[in-house]
């Protein structure tokens, strides 16, 4: 059994443990506001400062990596535990952070996948944006080797950011417009503004 499927496995397997429609105690949503907080500062953190053209350099990306790591393990433990946490109990900042934690832990793919569904109630919910579920889609599908639905993810290629394929290109600034994003080629110009800015 690879990494993924255990990571999945143990996902369904926990989730089965929780307390099904119980709301976690006052004083574990305290803790998971401060948690989500805190994780989320580390997340930003970690990734501020990058070299020209906003690539990391190895200290960066190790670090990336630890932190995305610990997150990661802290969300699954509470989520098998409580279920994804919603903006009644940890506000709207704290789904940001949960969902931040879910787009970085790019190293757990099987985890990013398990979570979608989450992340697209959460939406429904309106504790997050279209935005959200649109960057987790597409993160899940660049990484699943296929072509991307809204034309949010961009990979390093010989030192320039370039967009990763999208599956039906044509189609793409409806889809984005549907998902409250602005079109394609003013997502692209601001992108490539920010990494030209010193």
């Amino acid at each position: 059994m690879n990494s993924a499927s255990r990571t999945l496995l143990v996902l369904l397997l926990l989730s089965g443990c929780r307390d099904a429609g119980r709301e976690p105690p006052a004083e574990v949503l305290a803790a998971a506001r401060r948690e989500l907080a805190e994780r989320l500062r580390t997340d930003q953190a970690v990734r501020e400062g990058f070299g020209p053209g906003g690539v990391p350099d190895s200290t960066q990306i190790a670090a990336m990596v630890r932190t995305d790591s610990a997150n990661t393990t802290w969300l699954k433990g509470y989520v098998a535990q409580w279920g994804w946490p919603t903006a009644a109990q940890v506000g709207r900042e704290g789904v940001d952070a949960a969902f931040f934690i879910v787009q970085h832990a790019v190293h757990d793919t099987a985890f990013m996948r398990a979570m979608l569904p989450e992340v697209e109630e959460a939406h429904r919910r309106g504790d997050l944006d279209g935005g959200a579920v649109a960057m987790l889609i597409d993160r899940v599908e660049v990484k699943a080797g296929h072509g991307q639905i809204y034309g949010t993810q961009l990979s390093l290629k010989d030192g320039r950011f370039v967009l990763d394929p999208i599956a039906d290109s044509a189609g793409v600034d409806a889809r984005r417009k549907r998902m409250g994003l602005m079109p394609l080629a003013e997502y692209l110009r601001k992108i490539d503004s920010v990494l030209k800015s010193p």
